[in-house]
């Protein structure tokens, strides 16, 4: 893995950004190393963004489930996330999506990225809510999902072209002090690609695939950067953040 490097798309002039430089830095920068600078400069700006500061993308997106008895099963273990936001059940053409971005430094100069995702469905507004930090001993991006952080996923982001690309590893449920290995039949595994349009519109492509099930629940569409940028509220900050040592577990 490569340190984070100087080359940064978006102007930071926080006292804490030279800490958290020295320290562990973006948490895509360094999965990605030197690759990162191959990324389409929207793309970039994205997934490098500021510390101390809150930005918010807004867009349309398709989102679709499986049909036949495999969407059926699908929808009810959906359902089930959506207490915690973390999946639903809900499907539609042309879905209003939002999604806020904060980026907080930890005590110990590390970066924490808090993506809140929201879909505004006809009956309901949706959330899928995420906190990331990168583990150099994992040597991934560990995602805590939903509300109360009890779903556990290392991610492994790659460059393709000019877009990024994620997938997962291994994933825990979370249940207090338990920490349970979900076997491989089990996992709801994600692949994610963004990629930069010529216009400067981000796309996405989301499919999440399950043993069993099959490609059963995914969405795709486009977003826009918000020209507002304010420093981060209380209501978006990465509280319960976790530690360095949580992070080493294996």
């Amino acid at each position: 893995m490569h340190p984070i490097s100087s080359v940064s798309p978006v102007a930071v002039e926080s006292q804490g950004f030279a800490q958290a430089q020295s320290s562990t830095g973006f948490p895509f920068q360094w999965a990605l190393g030197d690759a990162v600078e191959s990324l389409a400069p929207k793309v970039r700006e994205h997934i490098l963004q500021a510390p101390g500061t809150v930005v918010t993308y807004r867009g349309r997106v398709r989102v679709w489930r499986d049909g036949g008895w495999k969407g059926r099963v699908a929808g009810w273990l959906l359902r089930a996330g959506a207490g915690i936001n973390t999946m639903f059940p809900e499907t539609g053409q042309d879905i209003g999506f939002e999604m806020q971005h904060a980026v907080s430094i930890n005590g110990d100069g590390s970066l924490c990225m808090t993506w809140i995702r929201t879909f505004h469905f006809e009956r309901a507004a949706r959330r899928f809510d995420a906190l990331m930090r990168f583990s150099r001993d994992r040597g991934a991006i560990v995602d805590w999902f939903g509300a109360r952080r009890c779903l556990q996923v290392e991610l492994c982001p790659r460059v393709e072209g000019q877009s990024i690309v994620v997938t997962s590893r291994r994933e825990w449920l979370c249940l207090g002090p338990l920490r349970i290995s979900i076997p491989g039949w089990l996992k709801g595994r994600p692949h994610v690609r963004e990629w930069q349009e010529p216009d400067g519109t981000l796309r996405i492509r989301v499919e999440i695939h399950n043993t069993i099930l099959g490609h059963f629940f995914g969405y795709e569409g486009h977003y826009r950067r918000s020209q507002h940028e304010v420093s981060e509220p209380a209501s978006v900050a990465a509280t319960g953040a976790p530690t360095s040592a949580g992070l080493a577990q294996s």
